[in-house]
């Protein structure tokens, strides 16, 4: 598992390298976990509770993995002669009410600590864990929050009443990641069992359920074992590769049973049915893992890496279960297990609902396709308000206790989030040269306007001191504001969980600040960073990638499609069907108030394979029954006789299987599986009736046009003999 954003957003530009700069000149703020400190008294600063809190940062101090501990002790004052005082004195026996009351004056005046580390009712405190590399690791991470917890743990049992949250990046991360971890294990366990339930009660045959079922879990497997042989880590993009193999193979498993089905009761025995259905269906299986493979290894033209990477896995995946489903389903079908009946029966009310839609598409086929074609137009059309948005909240499961705590610091804090903007400065002026500090304070004033109000730099810091004060500081003081050295200062804020959409617009707002800022200092620099900036802008380039992807894929699979059946027109009839569902489901979000994340985003993907499953098999049917001789509707309605209970059966496994992850309590997941759902039912009326009347129609326009061809070579043949005759 890898819950590294940097990983999963890293891309060709230069945002990471100046990430990286700024954490190895000021430390690494994405490695800072934070605890919210409330009391049931509702004041910090009565009784016992600053000492206890006091406490609690040494304890903190002493956990293995944790780098340092910052907290409103460690804010100094100036004293008196310039010398430097603490805001929250320290004393053995602690400070009685008036001393508390004076600590809670100066900490709630001072710049350092109103807004940051303490709330505006002094009811709550923040205290800012920053952990080490190697305990920020995804490996180690999980066991050093554990430590953290049990602290806290032992902290809420003293005397004062106090209570304690957890959130902050990496926290965030974990608890994400363990969501995903168990939702994974916990919904495809259950989709899978309600899948197999409802294949048992369909065939009424357990044998028959075993034989569909194995081989496309046995490539859902194999799809992640490639996944380890490649050391391509599961995040949020790759964790799909193996319901996207179950999907596509599940299908295919179908079409095989079915096949068999037929010859067994033609009076074949088993051998021969398995060998017949390789035949007939495993080239059509080959054809779709060979077009869905290819559309999914186009997504390595994406910007961002980690997309690249879902497009080769996914690609890896679609392989593996072709050769599960090729290599397992023929070889059970054809063993004693499944003798005589052992196949199970097909589902006559699946076959007849299929074989009545594809009669009535055929039967009304004009109507039908101008139908079809106006309501895809008018879908996309919809589709074109599609916007992408990513919100923290959404990944976590509800009620998380990250999750509240995040949205606690948001509306008390200002956010969790970090962002940077470093100020770079002409090499001729010292760090404490005014011109530093104000320059600073035009990047102060630049986030004011931009609505970030609590930031903090070096400045902030001087405004609380006299000039002889700032002169006696030294930079070791300072090394997460300033950096002599190489001439640089950095600005920090925070900003809340308020989605990427709205971030992209407050970061280029800041840009633009920055950018007037560079054109009146020419020889200065002010740069806009941090993970929550980087996250943001490389999300929707995800999600952008993702979706523009998209149109390459269809316009690939079309393209091998038309290849693969010699004819240019199926392959642009071939478009439509696998267009309308991706187009019903982009509406459904737009109608629905939706924005696209990565979670999400996936759907597109995995229905565009389920589509592109069914079409191919439909028209491999199509095309050996055409061979005959029979006119394109008797093919068709053979072909979907053949295929039909198929698509009904196999969409019904599907979305029974995806509506179980409707109830997972992290948003984005049950988004995923209502998306899923609904784009397994548009697929499906997709390929049993506008696949049909699309066929049917461009049949009777090609004899048209050929009819008419005929007739106006036969008229010029015979116009030089009448003008003759004249």
């Amino acid at each position: 598992m890898d819950d590294d954003l940097r990983g999963l957003l890293r891309g060709n530009d230069s945002d990471f390298q100046l990430l990286d700069e700024v954490a190895l000149r000021f430390g690494d703020a994405d490695r800072e976990c934070i605890v919210r400190a409330t009391v049931h008294s509702g004041d910090l600063f009565k009784g016992p509770a600053l000492a206890e809190l006091r406490q609690l940062c040494d304890s903190l101090a002493r956990v293995d993995g944790v780098e340092t501990v910052r907290s409103l002790f460690d804010v100094r004052r100036q004293g008196v002669a310039g010398s430097l005082l603490p805001i929250i004195p320290h004393t053995p026996n602690g400070l009685d009410q008036e001393a508390l009351a004076a600590a809670k004056n100066r900490a709630a005046n001072h710049p350092l600590i109103a807004g940051h580390l303490l709330s505006a009712d002094a009811s709550s405190s923040l205290l800012v864990v920053r952990l080490t590399a190697q305990a920020d690791a995804s490996a180690h991470l999980n066991a050093v929050l554990g430590k953290i917890e049990g602290v806290l743990a032992a902290a809420r049992r003293g005397p004062a009443g106090l209570n304690f949250q957890l959130t902050g990046l990496p926290a965030l991360r974990d608890q994400a990641s363990q969501a995903l971890r168990r939702d994974m294990l916990i919904f495809n366990s259950l989709g899978l069992t309600m899948a197999v339930l409802l294949s048992a009660t369909v065939a009424r045959s357990l044998r028959s359920t075993v034989v569909a079922c194995v081989p496309p879990f046995v490539g859902a497997v194999w799809a992640m074992g490639i996944l380890g042989l490649l050391g391509v880590p599961i995040n949020i993009l790759t964790s799909v590769v193996p319901s996207l193999a179950l999907v596509v193979g599940t299908c295919d498993s179908i079409h095989f049973i079915e096949d068999m089905r037929r010859s067994v009761r033609r009076g074949m025995n088993p051998l021969a049915a398995s060998s017949g259905a390789m035949q007939r269906v495993g080239a059509a299986c080959g054809l779709t893992s060979l077009v869905t493979a290819i559309g999914f290894a186009s997504l390595t033209a994406a910007r961002i890496e980690a997309v690249r990477t879902f497009g080769m896995a996914a690609a890896a995946g679609a392989i593996a279960s072709f050769a599960a489903v090729t290599l397992l389903t023929p070889l059970l079908a054809s063993t004693r297990f499944c003798r005589g009946i052992g196949l199970g029966r097909s589902s006559r009310l699946a076959g007849r609902a299929a074989n009545l839609m594809a009669a009535f598409s055929i039967r009304h086929a004009p109507t039908i396709v101008v139908s079809g074609c106006l309501a895809l137009v008018l879908l996309a059309i919809t589709c074109l308000g599609i916007d992408a948005d990513n919100r923290i909240a959404d990944a976590l499961p509800q009620g998380a206790p990250a999750s509240e705590a995040l949205a606690h610091v948001d509306r008390e804090f200002g956010g969790t989030m970090g962002i940077d903007i470093v100020v770079r400065w002409p090499s001729d002026l010292g760090w404490l040269d005014p011109c530093v500090l104000d320059a600073l304070a035009n990047v102060h004033a630049v986030l004011d306007r931009c609505g970030l109000r609590s930031s903090l730099s070096f400045a902030t810091v001087a405004g609380t001191l006299s000039d002889r004060a700032i002169r006696r500081l030294t930079p070791d003081a300072f090394r997460d504001m300033v950096d002599p050295e190489s001439h640089m200062a950095i600005v920090r804020a925070r900003v809340s969980d308020m989605g990427s959409r709205a971030l992209e617009k407050v970061y280029d707002n800041i840009d633009a600040g920055l950018a007037a800022l560079q054109t009146a200092q020419p020889d200065w620099q002010f740069e806009l960073t941090g993970m929550s900036v980087v996250s943001t802008r490389n999300i929707r380039q995800l999600i952008r990638d993702l979706g523009s992807s998209l149109l390459l894929e269809v316009v690939v699979i079309g393209g091998i499609l038309a290849l693969a059946f010699r004819s240019v027109l199926i392959g642009v009839i071939s478009l439509i069907p696998n267009v309308f569902p991706l187009a019903v489901i982009g509406a459904w979000v737009v109608l629905s108030g939706r924005s696209l994340d990565p979670a999400t985003v996936i759907v597109f993907n995995v229905c565009l394979g389920l589509a592109v499953d069914d079409t191919v098999h439909v028209l491999s049917a199509v095309a050996r029954h055409r061979r005959d001789g029979i006119s394109i509707p008797n093919a068709v309605r053979r072909a979907v006789a053949e295929t039909g209970n198929a698509i009904v059966i196999g969409g019904l496994v599907l979305a029974v299987g995806f509506a179980a992850v409707t109830i997972s309590s992290v948003p984005s997941l049950a988004g995923f599986g209502t998306l899923a759902c609904a784009a397994v039912a548009a697929a499906t009326v997709a390929e049993l009736m506008l696949l049909p009347a699309l066929l049917v129609v461009a049949d009777r326009l090609s004899v048209a046009t050929d009819s008419t061809s005929r007739i106006s070579e036969t008229h010029t043949l015979s116009q030089p003999t009448v003008w003759t005759e004249e």
